[in-house]
């Protein structure tokens, strides 16, 4: 697998999708609660563009309201002379802003201090990376930015660090901030008490913050080096802050999209205790697991995986290379799908359990997936063509899934796949993070869904673990907790094997099954395809919906052409009372200290939330 990808930016596509709300969020929105006023959890989101919106500033904006749509969050884009408009008669029609980094740089005092007033009177704002650092001349403010007591903290140096005003740190935090942003095990790893941002080929990962001041007025959510602070949420007049030093928005388009969206549902979430779009179905989350079937040598491994009961369990996405070699042309080390009779008898069986069957790249593994390029379209195409033939002759349709040999796709092969009408394939980049419409580039893929892979510091397969002697017990360990995390979280995330290298950790791979098993049964995971969840999530995108307050209760009305089955509005209990159906049908559950309401198949649906009044303290 290579997570080396250039980088890109996006094109404009809004879309619709989910968060979930965790287990642990009660008791800060509680404590939050006290002290907001209740149109935070009816009133929108917006994001503060710039008046002057060039290409690649629109390009940012795309991909923030990409990111809050994926989330299950109403983001509002509007430019910063229209905000102030909105405030002349005193009214406040926004619940939060965000002050988004790289493409608004430059804002003028009279525009701080409406900002500084909206927050002051009550509003909520998550101010981001560089965001408003320049005045409207282009000079930085002295002695730091004039946004500092906003955050919380001195920021934005110049005059006395100039070229050291900014540094390349690594990142860390509790935990259970890292479970807070969604971020999975793995993705972070322990350094002592803390948890240290990591990722495929780095154990630790370095981002661009700038430095901070000695002291912070709030609480300190994650840090760096020198005690900079990189996250934290403090009140400000009626107010509250969350203050975000790291590039959102220029990490996402560069295939890195975790930290945004994490940072959007905390502060949509747990800040402002906004209803929120489920990601999973029903709520619930659960694994992909995309096994890759590569070389001959993984037919007796799968043989022996089917034995010891581990395909009982699923549907998983099982991705073959179908042709006779592996290697190099006439080498005989490949599965020969096409005339290897047991072998398709196996795999029928496995489609007829439930399984997905898909293409793992083009025909022969290695050969292909290190020559494939930008540049040789016309000379590849024919070995994607051959290997999607050979899996449709054995499934009986088109193939819906695909996983690139040694993670090497090039953005035309995912115009291919696009084109195929492929639903889903697996990603090497914007690791951690759920299902997505990539953005690589300047781009956003058209239709077609990644699944990013999850990773155990800078490895992700067993094989590795096992080259690199990573003991039996931290696999299982790590992957029992990916399973702990999206029962939790209600998020969907993808793990991977090569069947010969899951054989070499047969506990590892027997706790996990037993881990999903558990909270299965409990009704609170479920193994999912990419095939299946894709479909969902297109499903999704058409569902339209708004929140509005009536009679101190938040009222979510939601509409879908097709249908709102499974779609699923969460509730922190700590903020509402039991949500009512007033139009259409659906379920209200709780789940620990979430109300999940699950539409039924329905075509409309209205839901009545009373808010819990809080005593001021």
């Amino acid at each position: 697998m290579n997570a080396a990808y250039r980088p890109g930016l996006a094109r404009i596509l809004l879309a619709l999708l989910a968060g979930a709300v965790i287990a642990a969020a009660a008791a800060w929105i509680y404590r939050i609660s006290q002290v907001s006023p209740a149109q935070w959890q009816s009133d929108p989101i917006a994001l503060l563009l710039p008046d002057d919106m060039s290409d690649a500033n629109r390009l940012f904006a795309a991909a923030w309201l990409d990111a809050a749509a994926e989330e299950g969050i109403r983001l509002q884009a509007i430019t910063a002379s229209a905000f102030s408009r909105h405030g002349l008669q005193g009214e406040r029609p926004f619940a939060g802003v965000i002050l988004p980094d790289t493409i608004h740089r430059r804002i003028s005092t009279a525009f701080v201090n409406q900002v500084s007033r909206f927050v002051e009177n009550g509003g909520a704002l998550m101010l981001v990376g560089d965001a408003g650092v320049l005045d409207e001349n282009g000079y930085y403010a002295e002695p730091a930015s004039r946004l500092s007591a906003l955050a919380g903290t001195d920021y934005a140096m110049y005059g006395k660090l100039q070229e050291r005003m900014s540094f390349n740190p690594t990142i860390a935090g509790s935990p259970q901030i890292m479970q807070a942003l969604h971020i999975p095990p793995g993705r972070w790893i322990k350094d002592g008490a803390q948890a240290v941002l990591s990722g495929y080929g780095e154990d630790t990962l370095r981002y661009p913050v700038l430095h901070t001041g000695d002291s912070y007025a709030g609480t300190v959510r994650m840090q760096a080096e020198g005690n900079t602070v990189i996250a934290g949420e403090h009140a400000y007049g009626k107010g509250q802050v969350l203050f975000v030093n790291l590039p959102l928005g220029y990490l996402k388009l560069r295939t890195d999209g975790i930290l945004m969206h994490g940072f959007l549902h905390y502060f949509a979430n747990r800040i402002m205790g906004q209803p929120q779009l489920s990601a999973a179905p029903e709520a619930i989350g659960g694994l992909v697991l995309n096994w890759h079937c590569d070389a001959k040598i993984c037919i007796p491994a799968m043989e022996q995986l089917i034995k010891a009961g581990v395909f009982k369990r699923g549907p998983f996405s099982i991705h073959v290379t179908a042709g006779p070699d592996q290697r190099a042309f006439g080498d005989g080390l490949g599965v020969d799908l096409s005339r290897n009779r047991p072998f398709q008898a196996l795999l029928q069986s496995l489609r007829d359990q439930g399984n997905e069957i898909g293409s793992h790249g083009g025909w022969i593994h290695d050969w292909f997936g290190k020559n494939l390029a930008d540049g040789n379209q016309e000379q590849m195409t024919p070995y994607l063509q051959q290997n999607a033939d050979a899996v449709a002759r054995l499934i009986g349709h088109r193939q819906t899934e695909y996983s690139a040999p040694t993670g090497n796709q090039p953005v035309w092969v995912t115009d291919w796949l696009d084109g195929q009408q492929v639903l889903a394939y697996y990603f090497t980049g914007n690791i951690g993070q759920g299902p997505t419409h990539t953005y690589r580039d300047g781009r956003r893929d058209p239709h077609i869904w990644s699944f990013p892979v999850q990773t155990y510091g800078h490895i992700s397969t067993i094989e590795e673990a096992y080259t690199e002697h990573v003991p039996e017990s931290e696999i299982s360990s790590w992957l029992t907790s990916l399973v702990q995390f999206t029962e939790n979280s209600g998020q969907i995330r993808l793990i991977y094997f090569h069947p010969p290298g899951a054989v070499l950790y047969p506990d590892a791979i027997d706790q996990l099954m037993l881990a999903a098993d558990a909270a299965a049964k409990n009704g609170r995971f479920r193994w999912r395809t990419m095939t299946d969840l894709a479909r969902f999530m297109n499903r999704r995108e058409q569902t339209i919906w708004n929140i509005s307050n009536d009679n101190h209760a938040v009222v979510v009305d939601a509409a879908n052409a097709a249908s709102l089955k499974q779609q699923t509005w969460l509730f922190p209990v700590a903020l509402y009372a039991e949500p009512r159906i007033t139009g259409g049908k659906a379920k209200v559950e709780q789940r620990g200290d979430t109300w999940a309401v699950i539409a039924a198949d329905v075509r409309q649906l209205r839901i009545s939330t009373p808010l819990i009044e809080k005593a001021s303290p």
